[in-house]
């Protein structure tokens, strides 16, 4: 799963999630390390929070069965799921800075 890189960007801690998910931190953490996982209802409070899809959020792959991104939206993310999850979070932190300008 993306959790801990999703939470990086977003600068909190487990024990600010864990709150949102009303689940002890200890729980969360588990999520994280992926000794547990979490039930549907947590992981749509996590990729509405997070604002990404339920596939982005747990590692699944990408699909060229997306119709609805052109090829060029298609092969950035195929790019971006090549990279790291550390260099992943950079990406997503710039994408988004340079949004929040318009």
């Amino acid at each position: 799963m993306n959790l801990k890189a999703l939470r990086k960007i977003e600068k909190k801690t487990q024990k600010e999630i864990a709150k949102l998910l009303n689940v002890a931190e200890s729980t969360y953490n588990g999520y994280e390390l992926e000794t547990s996982e979490p039930n549907i209802q947590t992981l749509i409070k996590l990729a509405d929070y997070y604002n990404v899809t339920l596939d982005y959020l747990v590692g699944r792959p990408f699909s060229n069965d997306v119709g609805y991104l052109t090829d060029d939206q298609r092969e950035f993310v195929k790019l971006f799921l090549q990279l790291k999850e550390l260099d992943q979070a950079k990406v997503y932190g710039m994408v988004s800075g340079i949004i929040t300008t318009y």
